[in-house]
């Protein structure tokens, strides 16, 4: 296994045993990370954040990688992601953008998502994570936009839309 493809195969590890700091020390101080939904790209502490709120939404959160290929120092991952959320959604600043709304909350939906999209991950001399894409499918982002969307049905949230 290069060090590219194991260093992607920790990151999926640290999603998975609800462990975001231990994404920290995987990525470059200077990483930048791509995101649909997102409303700019992220460093690695918005990486965190994103992974904290993500073990609360969805405590039963998966990463799978169904396919991997390396070249040189970046690895491509097609992965499946579950989960369900059951947790409140809290949203700070950066989870206010990348879903367009001003609440500080939303609660549970109790949907669940099943999600195949690939990602990819760029390392440098160290073995640092130096840039982070992710590609999801319409069909994919919008069940994330499910949750949304029955957010704003359940807190009459307008300002809250799918992105």
């Amino acid at each position: 296994m290069s060090n590219s493809a194991g260093i992607a195969r920790r990151v999926f590890d640290a999603h998975n045993t609800r462990d975001p700091e231990a994404l920290r020390p995987l990525y470059a101080p200077t990483a930048r990370t791509s995101r649909p939904g997102w409303p700019d790209d992220g460093g690695v502490d918005e990486l965190v954040a994103s992974a904290e709120l993500d073990a609360v939404v969805f405590p039963d959160l998966r990463l799978a990688p169904v396919f991997s290929v390396t070249e040189g120092e970046a690895s491509i991952s097609e992965v499946r992601i579950t989960g369900t959320n059951t947790g409140e959604i809290g949203l700070s600043d950066f989870g206010r953008g990348a879903i367009g709304t001003i609440g500080q909350t939303f609660p549970t939906t109790r949907r669940s998502m099943d999600i195949t999209g690939v990602i990819v991950h760029e390392t440098d001399d160290d073995g640092l994570i130096v840039a982070e894409r992710q590609y999801w499918s319409a069909r994919a982002v919008g069940a994330t936009g499910d949750v949304c969307a029955d957010a704003r049905r359940l807190t009459g949230i307008s300002g809250l839309r799918s992105r």
